[in-house]
């Protein structure tokens, strides 16, 4: 049974273990704090279009992704801002919902992310693989999702994903409702 005391002792185990643990980010609370983004650069070039429907979206990723990342990052972005973030996909993979469900294979969105500052140096990088799409568990489910599913259904989620991911890494994760409120207000 917790009492009072037990409540106060986890409390304190707790902060303990977060003081404890080194933050991972290469850029200081301060910095992703205050940061204000000037611009969103997304390329493509050299990156590796695994399928067939990946090929379809050569000319579309760069401007779908920096769309999706300006939208995750709309409170960052503008408002005075001169730091930049730079985005390079090295690999995008589109299954069909068949090969999905039958687990043959998996969509996938690889990247890097490099934050400069105003002067131009390199302060952050941080590499981004997002995954769509699983493989089925019952006959019915693949019978479902090779119907329901498709690479540009797909394509869809490893753009969200990646830019939450992208968020995540960059400013450190939400808080619960922190991203709805987010968007509410954007």
């Amino acid at each position: 049974m917790f009492n009072r005391r037990h409540m106060v002792a986890l409390g304190l185990a707790g902060l303990l273990a977060a003081c404890g643990t080194p933050d991972p980010n290469p850029l200081s609370r301060a910095a992703r704090g205050e940061m204000q983004l000037a611009d969103i650069v997304v390329t493509a070039e050299g990156a590796g279009f695994e399928s067939g429907a990946a090929r379809d979206y050569t000319s579309r990723i760069a401007p779908d992704l920096d769309a999706a990342l300006s939208r995750e990052f709309a409170d960052r972005l503008g408002r005075g801002g001169r730091w930049k973030m730079l985005v390079e996909v090295s690999r995008l993979n589109l299954a069909g919902g068949t090969s999905t469900a039958l687990g043959r294979d998996q969509s996938r969105l690889s990247g890097a992310v490099r934050i400069v500052d105003p002067a131009g140096a390199l302060r952050a990088s941080y590499t981004i693989q997002v995954l769509a799409g699983e493989a089925a568990e019952s006959r019915t489910g693949t019978v479902i999702g090779a119907v329901a599913n498709s690479a540009g259904g797909y394509y869809r989620d490893l753009l969200a994903g990646f830019s939450r991911d992208a968020r995540a890494q960059v400013l450190g994760a939400d808080l619960p409702g922190q991203r709805l409120a987010r968007r509410i207000s954007n």
